[in-house]
């Protein structure tokens, strides 16, 4: 009995899907992560170098912009882990970065595809996965350094292995399902909406006697549990430093021990404010970036098709119920959702089953080379797919307003570099980078190299000033913004500081 080769086994309609999504998520891979949302990039980046010159404890991730009191209550940073190992490796490089963030980005690409052909087939299959390829939303942020990437992924495995449970019975898929639904809400808290469809299709398969089901029941249960253990220590580490980034708390607050001397500053915190949801402007946003960034017209428009008209499809209830429980966590989460794209991604892949469902013909080779009488109709129906998505990715701008390869904001790098020229590495740093809404901001420490704290301008006091100056030492403050008129107290301290331009509109003052 001759062995079949593995290979064969392996779509190869998948691996051109695979291909087409590395290489248009490789595109301007040396930029500097100076894009759009520049600042949640640069946060995780800090992380991965404390990880690297600091400790490499997954346990406590520190910051730069915390002073001595460096932990930060955060998700559970395995991205950033990941990344300082291979800065142990190679050294710090960004695009190292850039390449885990892609890797996980890629493989979400292929656990969709595995999931859609096992609801659906290997047609629907490739479509959904196809979408998740192309996606603007999905190519941008999947090649940036953000841990929705990675949520993103462990959320469909972690359902693809318990619909492969439902239907095999193999323990190993429960135990892949438990896993990765567990890693899922430990990077990004929201990814605890995958639960919706896991129990759904528990119920679908099974019914009540589910619940009698140890590697069901007992998975899913002792993942919520090492979830909700890792956001309760995060918890603890905010109340032990104030540094936090808005799972609970306001990011914005400063560290407890400098609150006294500070104004009154403005929260920033990604849940409530659920008056948004009253307003016509909160979803037509959501449409305006699902129709140009996540889904493409295209995609929309079929996903819509397949909604509205695949109910007697088996497996179609079990998206429906995946595609509700991500929308009904957009909504708790509407401050985060209004300002920030990549708050909809888990939209994307349940929504690529839906468009799967009603694209699968054009990904179906048999089907093509029948209905149109020849080879020719594979590659046609393949030039066709990629002609749409490549005016759709131009038609969403998402070069021009999200990779802005000719418009990176680099005058922070330039700033940075200066602080760091005219500073010593044990010197601490006081940042003012915006005129409000701006505290706990890690880019020009980052760029610069130091340590400190950062305000904004309408926060900090001179008695801010002079309590780090005299408890810790500092000896510079550097501002992007003119404080003047935003702060005349801090103007009036400054006014006898030693004051050197750092380019820009910046000043770095001499404290001492």
């Amino acid at each position: 009995m001759t062995k079949q080769n593995p290979l064969r086994r392996v779509d190869s309609a998948l691996l051109l899907i695979l291909l087409l999504g590395t290489a248009i998520r490789l595109q301007y891979l040396d930029l500097p992560f100076a894009e759009a949302h520049r600042w949640r990039f640069v946060t995780n980046l800090d992380v991965t170098r404390n990880f690297f010159t600091r400790s490499m404890n997954i346990f406590w991730p520190q910051a730069s912009w915390g002073g001595p009191a460096a932990y930060l209550g955060m998700e559970f940073p395995l991205l950033q882990w990941l990344a300082a190992v291979l800065y142990k490796l190679f050294g710090e490089h960004e695009v190292l970065c850039r390449l885990v963030t892609i890797a996980f980005s890629v493989a979400t690409i292929a656990v969709v595809f595995t999931l859609g052909k096992r609801l659906f087939g290997v047609a629907a299959g490739r479509a959904a996965a196809f979408l998740v390829a192309v996606s603007p939303s999905m190519v941008f942020f999947g090649r940036t350094f953000l841990s929705d990437v990675p949520m993103v992924c462990f959320m469909v495995a972690g359902l693809l292995g318990y619909v492969a449970y439902l239907e095999t019975g193999n323990r190993g898929h429960a135990l892949a399902g438990a896993v990765c639904t567990a890693l899922a809400g430990l990077v990004k808290l929201p990814a605890v909406a995958i639960i919706g469809p896991i129990a759904w299709a528990a119920w679908r398969a099974r019914g009540w006697t589910a619940l009698r089901d140890r590697w069901l029941t007992f998975g899913v249960g002792v993942g919520l549990v090492v979830v909700a253990l890792w956001y309760w220590h995060a918890d603890r580490i905010y109340h032990m430093t104030g540094l936090t980034e808005a799972i609970f708390h306001s990011s914005d607050n400063p560290p407890p021990e400098l609150m006294p001397f500070t104004n009154h500053s403005l929260p920033v915190i990604h849940w409530g404010n659920y008056a948004l949801l009253a307003q016509w402007d909160y979803y037509d946003r959501m449409r305006d970036w699902t129709w140009h960034l996540h889904l493409t017209p295209v995609g929309f428009s079929l996903a819509l098709i397949g909604l509205a008209t695949m109910s007697g499809v088996a497996g179609y209830d079990v998206v429906v119920i995946w595609l509700a429980a991500v929308l009904s966590t957009m909504l708790a989460s509407a401050v985060g959702s209004f300002y920030h794209e990549f708050h909809q991604l888990p939209l994307v892949p349940p929504a690529a089953m839906l468009f799967g469902l009603v694209a699968a013909p054009l990904f179906d080779g048999e089907w093509l080379r029948r209905r149109f009488g020849g080879w020719w109709g594979v590659p046609a129906a393949a030039a066709l797919a990629v002609s749409l998505a490549w005016m759709a990715f131009i038609y969403s701008g998402v070069v021009r307003y999200y990779f802005r390869p000719d418009g990176l904001d680099l005058g922070t790098m330039d700033v940075g570099r200066v602080v760091r020229e005219r500073t010593v590495p044990g010197d601490y740093v006081i940042t003012i980078e915006f005129g409000e809404y701006g505290n706990n901001s890690p880019v020009l420490l980052y760029r610069a190299e130091r340590r400190g704290w950062s305000f904004d301008a309408k926060t900090i006091t001179p008695h801010v000033v002079e309590y780090l100056r005299t408890r810790y030492h500092t000896r510079y403050l550097v501002t992007t913004v003119d404080i003047a008129p935003v702060n005349r107290d801090l103007a009036l301290y400054l006014r006898d500081k030693k004051a050197i331009d750092a380019g820009h509109g910046a000043t770095l003052f001499q404290l001492e």
